[in-house]
């Protein structure tokens, strides 16, 4: 988001502040798909994904409303996943996690685990392959296995980056870690992740 998104941005949470419904329901229509997202691809259930995206924007709700003003806590979207995640955390101390669904769209982690070094695909999906179908399911129940190898902090951070599509600042924000820690724990989890991916091949 640009310096002119920043500004709209400011004003609509102000407003949300205030108490206009209009403005609220921008922020949560903007936002619940990627909190929703994310949560599911953490947790692989929707329906605790729902509930905590219901608990998360009425934490919200009640903090940006206090006093009648918006008290800004670092970027928005930091704040509104780190709410989310924390949330997420004390409810999976009591449930056992699930599979998690993946996707193969431009930045995912399917699409980062599916490439060589150079970043050529491994898999080439540019034109029409009767195989193509067979290979996408196959990579995809390789990969969701793989993810289940991982620590939960390995899943997390590679979540956070490419299910809610948060920058390296933001998740850093967003779990009150230094920027370098974070770059560091994104480059360890992936490279587990590939690590694992090819003993699966062996």
């Amino acid at each position: 988001m640009g310096p002119a998104g920043d500004q709209i941005q400011k004003r609509t949470l102000a407003a949300a502040a205030e108490g206009d419904p209009d403005a609220w329901r921008t922020l949560v229509g903007d936002f619940t798909p990627r909190v929703f997202a994310l949560l599911v691809r953490q947790c692989g259930d929707r329906d605790l994904a729902e509930e905590i995206v219901q608990d998360t924007f009425v934490k919200v709700a009640t903090r940006i409303g206090r006093d009648g003003q918006y008290r800004e806590q670092g970027r928005f979207e930091a704040w509104l996943f780190r709410i989310a995640m924390n949330r997420l955390r004390d409810e999976m101390r009591r449930r056992r996690r699930q599979a998690i669904p993946v996707d193969f769209g431009p930045g995912s982690i399917a699409a980062e685990t599916s490439s060589g070094p150079d970043g050529a695909a491994l898999v080439d999906r540019s034109g029409p392959d009767p195989l193509e179908s067979a290979s996408r399911s196959e990579m995809i129940e390789r990969l969701g296995a793989a993810m289940e190898q991982l620590g939960d902090a390995d899943r997390e951070i590679l979540h956070l980056r490419h299910t809610a599509g948060l920058s390296f600042p933001q998740i850093a924000e967003t779990l009150d870690q230094p920027l370098g820690t974070v770059l560091a724990r994104g480059h360890r989890a992936l490279k587990k992740l590939r690590k694992i991916m090819e003993e699966q091949e062996l």
